[in-house]
C-alpha cells in the first residue's frame, strides 16, 4: 500500500510585506526618538539640580555641628560641583588647594548639561553673569554656623535648551528651585 505524502507549504513574506513593515518602524522611531531624548535630558537636569540640592543641604548641616563654613562651590571651568570644607592656604574658596569633601561633574551626569541660562536667560530681577553662576564669593555658596549664606544663583541648562535654576537667599541658607517654561521662569 502506498503511502501519501502530505507536505505543507511554508510561504515567506513578500518582499513589498517587508518594506511595509520597514517603513512603519522608521515612522515610529522617527517620531519616538526625539521624545526620549527630550525626556532623558530634562531627566538629567532634574535630577542634577536635587544633587545640587543635596550638596546644600549637607553644607548647610556640617556649618551647623560645627564650628567651621563650608562651602558649595561651582566650577564652570571643569563644569563640578564640590562640597568643601577647608579654604586652603590661599584663604579662596573654590581654589585648587581647597579640600574637597565630595563633588561630582555636572557635564557627566548626561543630557549635555552646562552650567548657563540657555536661551532663557536669568530670572527676572536677579543678577547676570556670563558663566551661569552668580554666586559672588568666587562662584562659592558659603554656609556658617549662624546658618546665613551669601546670595546668589547657579544655572543649568541641558542640551535641549531647557533650563533650572537654584537661587540661595542670605538668611537662613534657604533657596528656591525655578524652571524656564516657554521663556518664562517658574518654582519649581
Amino acid at each position: 500500500m502506498a503511502q501519501k505524502c502530505n507536505s505543507t507549504k511554508i510561504e515567506g513574506f513578500t518582499l513589498v510585506e517587508l518594506v511595509i513593515v520597514l517603513a512603519v518602524l522608521a515612522c515610529l522611531s522617527a517620531i519616538a526618538i526625539p521624545a526620549v531624548a527630550t525626556y532623558y535630558c530634562n531627566c538629567a537636569l532634574k535630577i542634577t539640580m536635587c544633587d545640587i540640592c543635596q550638596v546644600v543641604k549637607e553644607a548647610k548641616a556640617m556649618a551647623l555641628s560645627s564650628d567651621q563654613d563650608y562651602a558649595v562651590a561651582f566650577n564652570t571651568g571643569n563644569s563640578s560641583v564640590a562640597l568643601v570644607s577647608d579654604r586652603g592656604t590661599d584663604g579662596t574658596w573654590n581654589t585648587p588647594d581647597d579640600l574637597v569633601l565630595s563633588s561630582f561633574s555636572v557635564a557627566g551626569k548626561g543630557g549635555g548639561l552646562r552650567f548657563g541660562y540657555g536661551s532663557c536667560g536669568p530670572v527676572p530681577d536677579l543678577a547676570e553673569t556670563d558663566d551661569g553662576v552668580t554666586f559672588q564669593v568666587n562662584n562659592s555658596m558659603v554656609c556658617n554656623q549662624d546658618m546665613t549664606s551669601n546670595a546668589g544663583t547657579v544655572y543649568l541648562v541641558n542640551s535641549q535648551g531647557a533650563a533650572m535654576a537654584l537661587t540661595a537667599n542670605s538668611s537662613a541658607v534657604g533657596y528656591a528651585l525655578r524652571r524656564c517654561t516657554g521663556g518664562v521662569w517658574e518654582l519649581f
